[in-house]
């Protein structure tokens, strides 16, 4: 079974997209730079913070979810999901430079999405193992973009990745 077929519908659907919309926060926190408190808070904040939520919003939307599974998951309205890919999208076109760093973001996030959903994949056929204690699923580590980014091949030599 994959992990599509084990999400198709049902609470298993808005786990998928809760952990998309978990990852791309951790990664967009990392690379921006940005506090997740103040990212995941309700108040308009200064340009920094609301530049990094965007920009996790625009790369969660990248990974197939639509405004309105984005916006459950990120807490905000679907029209604020439109607006933020929107100003992701203006600012890519505006600076070249960001608009590869976003694309090294979304590559280094489909890696480790994909790690995280080939653990909940492994955790889910070793149910009896996992709740006796002897797997640990990797939910809870927050994911390590730069990393990831520093091993991505397009992406090497942006500077940033240390």
């Amino acid at each position: 079974m994959s992990w599509n077929d084990s999400v198709q519908g049902g609470g298993g659907r808005l786990l998928y997209e809760t952990m998309i919309c978990r990852q791309c926060e951790a990664g967009a926190a990392s690379a921006f730079r940005a506090p997740l408190t103040r990212m995941r808070g309700a108040r308009r904040d200064d340009a920094s913070i609301a530049l990094a939520r965007a920009g996790a919003i625009y790369l969660a939307t990248g990974f197939g979810l639509s405004a309105s599974a984005a916006g459950r998951a990120f807490g905000r309205h679907r029209s604020t999901v439109d607006h933020a890919c929107r100003r992701i999208e203006e600012r890519c076109d505006a600076q070249p430079d960001f608009g590869i760093a976003i694309d090294c973001m979304s590559h280094a996030l489909a890696l480790r999405i994909a790690a995280v959903a080939r653990e909940a994949m492994r955790c889910a056929d070793n149910s009896s193992a996992w709740r006796e204690g002897h797997a640990s699923p990797t939910f809870g580590r927050p994911a390590s973009f730069m990393h990831l980014h520093a091993q991505t091949p397009a992406c090497q030599g942006l500077g940033g990745a240390q």
